[in-house]
């Protein structure tokens, strides 16, 4: 760990506030809609001429900007949601607004490096308008094709499966009951918030603002999964799960984003109820920590 955060800092000169700028995309502003497009990514080669994939050389490029591969296939994902949310931006009439999103996504990029995706950013810029539609949607297109051979695998095994997966009938879903979750009781773990800062090599203070963050977003996200579960609507569970599990991993929240890989990765809705409980009762003991940390 000590050897990445030195390699961040030596790359600071030429990236300026790199790890502000990736942290920018740990919670999504517009939870909403991140959720309602997470899918979108695993369907954006449908747009595309090509589906071959575009294979990024994990290792390589996060030795040289100072991370671990986990942390850059996670900082990947939340790219990828962060331009769909961005997409009414950059199809805007309004100059301003898509100037803001197209320097926003093509800074974000090169500190990712990722192939092709910041010269086809060149092109929406600089086409004129009867073409930026078609060249918006190669630039989707390119990031549904983005992927790290490590687990690219794994991903089609896991869509796979979701595609197989049967769904509630209307019937069973009008029989759930709703989750209760008044008795859930704190699972204990222990969560320091400078040990995340000194891992993550920023401030105490802004680990201590996402954090804060973090817990008004779970606690709206799961009131959105417990009506979900009431109406059988397990894709919009893992969806939840996915996002929040993304969040809570990006500021070292691990055994709490372990509770919520169950939950996404969960294809049994019977287990829902055990799966919610466990991940709220570890949501408690940390928000409590933070209460506690707060009123020193």
């Amino acid at each position: 760990e000590s050897t990445g955060e030195t390699q961040i800092e030596d790359h600071q000169d030429n990236t300026g506030d790199m790890d502000n700028e990736l942290f920018d995309l740990i919670i999504p502003t517009d939870a909403d809609n991140a959720i309602s497009e997470i899918d979108q990514k695993e369907h954006a080669t449908d747009q595309s001429e090509e589906s071959t994939p575009i294979y990024i050389d994990i290792d390589t490029i996060s030795q040289k900007i100072g991370i671990s591969t986990d942390d850059y296939n996670l900082f990947l994902d939340e790219y990828i949601d962060t331009a769909l949310t961005l997409e009414e931006a950059l199809k805007s009439n309004r100059n301003e607004e898509q100037q803001e999103a197209l320097h926003k996504l093509a800074h974000l990029s090169n500190v990712l490096h990722l192939p092709y995706v910041d010269e086809l950013l060149k092109q929406i810029e600089e086409s004129p308008k009867e073409d930026r539609h078609d060249r918006i949607a190669s630039f989707f297109a390119t990031l549904g094709r983005l992927t790290t051979t490590r687990f690219e695998e794994e991903k089609q095994t896991e869509k796979a499966e979701r595609e197989a997966a049967p769904k509630e009938t209307s019937d069973t879903q009008q029989q759930r009951k709703p989750i209760d979750l008044s008795d859930v009781k704190p699972i204990h773990f222990d969560f320091q918030i400078k040990e995340a800062a000194d891992d993550l090599s920023l401030p105490v203070e802004l680990i201590e603002e996402f954090v804060n963050d973090f817990i008004t977003q779970a606690h709206e996200e799961t009131d959105k999964m417990l009506k979900a579960y009431e109406q059988g609507d397990l894709e919009t569970i893992q969806k939840i799960g996915h996002l929040l599990k993304g969040t809570s991993s990006n500021l070292r929240i691990n055994p709490l984003a372990e509770t919520l890989y169950e939950i996404q990765f969960n294809e049994d809705l019977d287990r829902v109820p055990e799966l919610v409980k466990n991940y709220w009762g570890h949501f408690l003991s940390f928000e409590n920590q933070i209460k506690l940390i707060s009123n020193k």
